[in-house]
C-alpha cells in the first residue's frame, strides 16, 4: 500500500494558482510569486510547492495556451470547408484568448515544450496557407513562411486591438481575416 505524498497540491488549488496568474500578470506582467500567491489566496509556500519558480508557472501556462488554443481551432476545422472558412474560423476561436493570454507575448518563449508546441501551430498554419493557395485565397507566388508570419502578427495585433479595447473580437476577427486575404491576393512579388 503506498503513502500519499506529503503536501499534494490538490486540482482546485493548482487551479486557483494558474487563473489567479493568468488575470494578475495580464494587469502586472511583473507581477510577482508573493503577489500571484495573494491573488490566488494560498502561501507563498503552497505556491512554490508545484511552481518552483516564476518561470515554470509562466511555461505552464505557456503549455495550457498551446492546448487551449489548439482545441479552440480543432473544433472548426473540418477539412472538407474551404480553407478560408477553415482561416476565418481559425481566427474567430483564437482571437477572442487574447483576453486571457496577451501577457504571454511580453514573456520570453525558453522552454522547449512551449516552443515544440508553437512551432506545431505554425505548420499547421502553414498547411492552412497552402490551401489557400491552391484555392485561389492568397496568391501561389507569396512565399509561404511569409504568409505564416502575417497571420501570426494579425493574432497578436487582434489581441492588442481588444485589450485596448477598440476592437471586439468579432471585428478582430474579421478585419484579419479581410487584411490577410487582400494583402495577400493578386500580386505579391514587385517587379524588377
Amino acid at each position: 500500500m503506498s503513502t500519499p505524498r506529503k503536501h499534494a497540491i490538490r486540482p482546485a488549488t493548482l487551479e486557483a494558482i494558474v487563473e489567479a496568474a493568468i488575470r494578475l500578470l495580464n494587469v502586472n506582467a511583473g507581477a510577482t510569486m508573493s503577489e500571484i500567491a495573494a491573488r490566488a489566496g494560498v502561501g507563498r509556500a503552497t505556491l512554490h510547492r508545484h511552481f518552483r519558480t516564476r518561470n515554470d508557472l509562466v511555461r505552464a501556462i505557456g503549455l495550457r495556451c498551446i492546448e487551449e488554443m489548439n482545441a479552440a481551432v480543432r473544433g472548426g476545422q473540418d477539412a472538407g470547408k474551404p480553407a478560408v472558412d477553415r482561416l476565418r474560423s481559425m481566427f474567430r476561436a483564437v482571437i477572442p484568448m487574447g483576453d486571457r493570454y496577451s501577457f504571454l507575448s511580453l514573456e520570453s518563449a525558453d522552454d522547449a515544450g512551449v516552443r515544440q508546441g508553437y512551432r506545431a501551430q505554425l505548420q499547421w498554419v502553414a498547411a492552412l496557407v497552402e490551401d489557400l493557395k491552391i484555392q485561389g485565397d492568397i496568391a501561389a507566388d507569396v512565399p509561404t513562411p511569409w504568409a505564416v508570419a502575417q497571420i501570426d502578427q494579425l493574432v497578436w495585433t487582434g489581441w492588442n486591438g481588444i485589450a485596448e479595447g477598440y476592437l471586439t473580437p468579432d471585428e478582430a476577427s474579421e478585419l484579419a481575416v479581410g487584411t490577410l486575404l487582400r494583402g495577400l491576393h493578386g500580386e505579391a512579388r514587385p517587379h524588377a
